[in-house]
């Protein structure tokens, strides 16, 4: 049997085994992005074309509204409506959608978050106008029916109910339950079958007309041919979609915790499950760049700290920044066996009290900013990675320097910096604790911490 090793562990590994020599003489050089040529219709919606030479071409679509504007108790309305969308529209039914893309070679999904809606997918080139025709109709010019309404509604409940059964996404969900209390990202982007059951047709139909605007909407596209032949083949498709006025993004930003929060869900298997976390920073933040290297400074420590509880390399652990809009959180997550993730923990509380009393490892303090920077690097190298960063610009509000300056910024953050800065963020008495695992195992440890909530 195959070791269980994390994804984030197989890219530390195989980032340290072919790229050492780049990767240590690193000098945070600005990022040259490749060149781009803007395009707008009357309505708003913008074409970004990017010069390509592939076999197949990328393309993204960013509508910048997203799950956030759910109401109350109707989460998982927007990603409801937009799985609609790719069903029926005015002149095809789900089944032809599909056989098209099939018939044309090419791929299309999509994504619904907080802030934002995206379509994406690729195609061959001589075949990227058809492509993107088809996603105009199936953008602009969708159909939502009762039969259709019903039948996926009471699919996407089932879902989301097997999806909680999980251990691993329903700790999610209770993680992000906690840290995002009383702001909209506490719930989940898809709702749950309780919140899917208080929805009526009426309400993806209205969800459309708020969300779906052209003046809110970007696509960047690889393309190789004339720009002024795109926009001849292509502006019509797109130009019937009528501009309105957008929503105001007015949501308050999470509260800060004053007290940690544990909560313990009682199950008796092998494995055991770990979640840490706090509120982070938004996109646009000055300390998002000290928060990325810590990102990659608790990655380079989370090996170190399993070699020293086994040599069977059975455990799974990662740490991930998520920055949006508002502000984001900081997650540490481990699966072990119980023995195991509390002597995990024990590591993790002993470098928090180390890092609080300004104790830093020079070399990996200096590794984590270069880690930082080539992740960048090598996700800029991937077509949907670099075109979805590009139209986050805009929908984060950073502008274009926050790629091609992203180096120099992590080159000014000096340790001192970084141990100034840090400890707000890492902690162990204001933050969320979730786990799940033998409680009679598990609760000892953590209610050292302070009360602990335990979930059946």
């Amino acid at each position: 049997m195959l070791p269980k090793i994390s994804f984030r562990f197989l890219w530390l590994a195989l980032l340290f085994s072919i790229s050492t020599n780049i990767l240590f003489s690193a000098n945070y050089k600005p990022i040259n992005l490749p060149q781009f040529h803007k395009q707008a219709l009357l309505n708003g919606l913008e074409f970004l074309l990017f010069p390509s030479n592939n076999v197949r071409d990328s393309f993204v679509l960013m509508i910048r509204n997203g799950a956030a504007f759910d109401p109350a108790n109707k989460w998982g309305l927007t990603y409801l409506t937009t799985q609609m969308m790719l069903e029926k529209t005015e002149h095809r039914t789900g089944q032809h959608i599909r056989e098209s893309l099939k018939q044309m070679n090419a791929e299309l999904e999509f994504r619904v978050d907080w802030d934002a809606i995206t379509f994406w997918g690729s195609a061959p080139p001589d075949r990227m106008i058809e492509v993107l025709n088809l996603l105009a109709e199936i953008v602009v010019a969708p159909q939502f029916t009762d039969e259709t309404f019903k039948k996926m509604r009471d699919r996407l409940a089932q879902q989301v109910e097997q999806e909680f059964q999980q251990i691993t996404l329903r700790t999610q969900h209770l993680f992000m339950a906690e840290i995002f209390r009383g702001n909209p990202y506490e719930h989940s982007v898809k709702g749950t079958s309780a919140t899917l059951s208080n929805l009526q047709l009426l309400d993806i139909k209205k969800q459309y007309r708020k969300l779906f605007l052209p003046n809110q909407t970007q696509l960047a596209i690889e393309y190789s041919e004339n720009t002024d032949y795109f926009q001849k083949k292509i502006g019509g498709a797109w130009g019937i979609w009528r501009k309105k006025k957008s929503v105001p993004f007015t949501f308050r930003s999470p509260k800060v915790l004053d007290q940690s929060k544990i909560l313990l869900v009682d199950a008796p298997d092998s494995e055991s499950l770990f979640r840490w976390g706090k509120i982070s920073v938004e996109r646009d933040a000055s300390e998002y760049y000290t928060l990325k290297i810590l990102e990659q400074y608790l990655m380079l420590l989370l090996p170190d700290w399993a070699e020293q509880i086994t040599t069977q390399s059975q455990i799974q652990a990662s740490s991930e920044l998520v920055t949006r809009k508002m502000p984001g959180y900081l997650q540490l997550s481990i699966r072990a066996t119980p023995s195991q993730l509390i002597a995990y923990f024990q590591k993790f509380q002993e470098f928090v009290n180390e890092l609080h009393e300004g104790h830093i490892d020079t070399e990996k303090f200096e590794e984590a900013k270069q880690l930082a920077y080539y992740e960048i690097i090598q996700s800029l190298e991937q077509p949907k990675s670099y075109l979805t960063q590009v139209l986050e610009l805009t929908l984060y509000g950073v502008g274009l320097n926050f790629i091609s300056h992203y180096g120099l910024h992590l080159e000014r953050i000096s340790i001192e910096k970084f141990k100034k800065t840090v400890p707000k963020y890492l902690s162990i008495k204001d933050c969320v604790v979730i786990v799940a695992g033998p409680k009679d195992t598990l609760e000892p440890m953590f209610k050292n911490l302070g009360e602990v909530t335990i979930l059946k």
